[in-house]
């Protein structure tokens, strides 16, 4: 789930540009945003490589 990884990386650079500018709020919610993007990703991310493994172990030959 890549894409939603790239926006949750521009989401933490924001954050960052956003606290050294002195907007501590702006600089939480952009983090908060960001994190749950990431979280999101992995979590997708693994449930899509379990979803292959099952899938394909059906369909192994010997």
């Amino acid at each position: 789930m890549w894409p939603l990884n790239i926006i949750a990386l521009v989401f933490s650079v924001m954050s960052r540009i956003s606290l050294q500018q002195g907007n501590v709020d702006g600089a939480r919610r952009l983090a908060r945003v960001g994190k749950l993007l990431s979280l999101v990703s992995l979590v997708g991310g693994v449930i899509i490589i379990i979803t292959f493994v099952v899938i394909n172990w059906g369909t192994y030959k010997v």
